[in-house]
């Protein structure tokens, strides 16, 4: 990362004054201090809309130290166009491969929880530093995730920050590593590997999603089986609203007759 423009010119004031006067979307803290939609519907948390030099100052003085809020996952190229001119790609892959490079800021003490991804990830450290958790995917069975039938099936019910042994006691035996990420590092974490993030301090990262070899997904059945019931649960759910909003239009008077062709 030697050289990359993010990582020698990203500080509170260029942003501020590069995409200060964008409005940007923030994640609410959940449950056990983590940021994640709701695993069992999906459904997004209800943080407002800010404008980014606001959270920025916020950020810098302290205001919200305590990872209440956190810029979760803005896709650089569309929500902070302005900083796209400084982002490089990994050389590791091509660039045309990459899916999402995406954004993430917060105070410190902000925690995403224990998950696997579909897609392979280079997480890139920018500003401040960040603890990883990393679960190999055999160990799906010891990190206890949610149920088949949750969206969020990819998401562990523990809360790595304080787990609960009495309730979840083979956490306490899987195989895991703990990483700390320092500005420069740059960290792959491929799909289907378990990891948590925990933000240390004020932080700044990319990451990048890419996808190495669709044949890797047979190599994980379990979790291509959950993903598939969840794109499964997600075709049932839009079809299901399609039916409604026909049947709620049965029966009702038009307002205007269509003339004939």
């Amino acid at each position: 990362m030697e050289g990359w423009p993010a990582l020698e010119q990203w500080t509170n004031d260029y942003l501020s004054e590069k995409v200060g006067a964008r409005t940007v979307h923030l994640s609410k803290v959940t449950g056990a201090g983590t940021h994640t939609p709701d695993p069992k519907d999906g459904a997004t948390d209800t943080a407002s809309d800010i404008r980014f030099a606001e959270f920025i100052e916020m950020v810098g003085t302290g205001a919200i130290s305590d990872g209440q809020l956190y810029a979760v996952q803005l896709p650089i190229k569309s929500a902070l166009p302005e900083l796209w001119p400084d982002v490089r790609f990994p050389a590791f892959v091509d660039e045309d491969k990459y899916t999402a490079v995406n954004f993430w800021f917060g105070p410190g003490n902000n925690l995403t929880p224990l998950h696997y991804d579909y897609a392979d990830n280079f997480l890139t450290q920018i500003c401040g530093r960040k603890q990883i958790i990393l679960c190999p995917p055999r160990e799906i069975a010891r990190v206890y995730p949610f149920p088949f039938s949750y969206i969020g099936n990819n998401i562990s019910q523990i809360n790595v920050a304080q787990p609960d042994l009495s309730k979840f006691p083979e956490w306490a035996r899987a195989d895991r590593a703990l990483l700390e990420l320092r500005p420069g590092d740059m960290l792959f974490i491929p799909r289907f590997w378990w990891h948590a993030v925990f933000g240390i301090e004020p932080n700044l990262s990319i990451n990048y999603w890419w996808h190495s070899s669709y044949a890797s997904f047979f190599h994980h059945p379990r979790q291509t089986a959950r993903r598939l019931g969840s794109y499964a649960r997600s075709l049932r759910g839009a079809a299901s609203l399609v039916v409604q909003k026909v049947a709620t239009g049965v029966g009702r008077r038009p307002s205007a007759i269509p003339q004939s062709a």
